[in-house]
């Protein structure tokens, strides 16, 4: 900014801490009052699904930011000394927010002298360490067992993280490790790839294996959009229905043996109630995932006629729209209701006639 132009190294370090003083006194006072908003369950009257939601529509925040907020900020009601020390710049938020796992009101106190001293790397660590012997002390293992997945879409890449019990664990590392050690080495290099690629590998066969045992075409499917310019060669948009583009080599070698389904139609009219499936997919294409606003549920939704079937709507394209489970319930059974354009701005209407604004299609990684 310009009034730092003149300054000199030491007045721009004064300024830096004095503004992250300013930052962390904010940022207090903003998660006291969504903290508070949170313990009335007011985010309920605009639909949301949670705090976490209702804060990523209202300021633009990703879900897991807003969710992280309302968590911390619920937390830090119970915890005066961390709170304090927060307010006054003593210790930031990426020092707070693990902090906040650990602490209980006995502890608050001396936590808060200690943990001045740490680094947020170290803050981290001591929620992790106490997180896990609370864990083995206490819950059941076969509780715990989760597994998420997210598309890097710039890296074209899938992303897992999960854990298993010990007994399903070990299921999964014998399979995984005997296609592992099954691989051969490159016919020109004689070499193997690494251990972690042939991991890598064997899970794609594991998955591979399954869904070629299927006998629904639509469950055995690994769906691929492609442009007709692009499956003749002359360049177009290709892309993995719900993921990352693809070259046009890698949708040739799937075309040997892939079911092709030639889509031109925007709907089927009156024809029928029910969607067909290439429907549903041009429709989770355009919307990306459910279109309530800020909802960032992308799987396991429902297609909603705008105009229902019973009095008069078509399947058609704009008259259809997606929405996850929780916000088709809201339109059909809490008094919601949804106008606009299924391709350019939906208004979402409260049962109160408040108006939320979606302002076009979700958002869509597919070119």
């Amino acid at each position: 900014m310009p009034e730092f132009d003149e300054c000199t190294d030491d007045d721009l370090v004064e300024a830096i801490d004095r503004l992250h003083d300013v930052v962390c006194a904010a940022q207090r006072r903003l998660l006291a009052a969504a903290a508070e908003y949170h313990r009335r369950l007011a985010w309920k009257q605009d639909g949301a699904t949670s705090m976490g939601a209702w804060l990523a529509y209202r300021l633009g925040v990703s879900y897991r930011t807003g969710a992280e907020w309302a968590r911390v900020g619920t937390k830090l009601m119970g915890l005066p000394a961390l709170a304090e020390a927060f307010e006054e710049g003593a210790l930031s938020f990426d020092q707070i927010a693990p902090l906040t796992r650990l602490a209980s009101l006995e502890t608050d106190e001396a936590l808060t002298q200690e943990a001045i001293g740490w680094s947020a790397a170290q803050c981290a660590a001591a929620a992790r360490h106490a997180r896990s012997v609370s864990e083995e002390e206490s819950a059941d293992a076969n509780a715990q067992r989760s597994l998420k997945w997210r598309w890097d879409f710039d890296a074209r890449m899938l992303h897992l993280r999960g854990k298993l019990p010990d007994e399903a664990g070990a299921t999964v590392a014998a399979a995984l490790e005997r296609i592992a050690d099954a691989a051969k080495p490159d016919p020109l290099t004689g070499l193997f790839d690494s251990y972690e690629h042939r991991g890598a590998d064997a899970l794609v066969e594991l998955a591979s294996s399954y869904l070629g045992a299927q006998a629904a075409p639509d469950r055995a499917s690994v769906v691929i959009v492609a442009e007709a310019s692009a499956v003749a060669g002359e360049g177009g948009v290709i892309t993995i229905d719900g993921g990352p583009p693809i070259g046009v080599e890698a949708l040739w070698r799937q075309l040997c043996d892939a079911r092709v389904e030639i889509v031109g139609p925007n709907g089927v009219g009156r024809a029928q109630r029910t969607p067909p499936a290439w429907l549903c997919r041009k429709i989770r294409r355009r919307d990306g995932g459910c279109r309530f606003p800020a909802c960032e549920r992308r799987r396991w939704g429902h297609v909603h006629h705008l105009q229902h079937w019973v009095r008069g709507g078509p399947t058609d394209m704009d008259n259809l729209v997606w929405l996850c489970p929780h916000h088709h319930r809201l339109v059909h059974e809490g008094g919601w209701r949804v106008e606009g354009d299924p391709g350019g701005t939906l208004i979402f209407v409260r049962p109160d006639g408040r108006k939320l604004v979606r302002d076009r299609a979700g958002p869509t990684a597919f070119g």
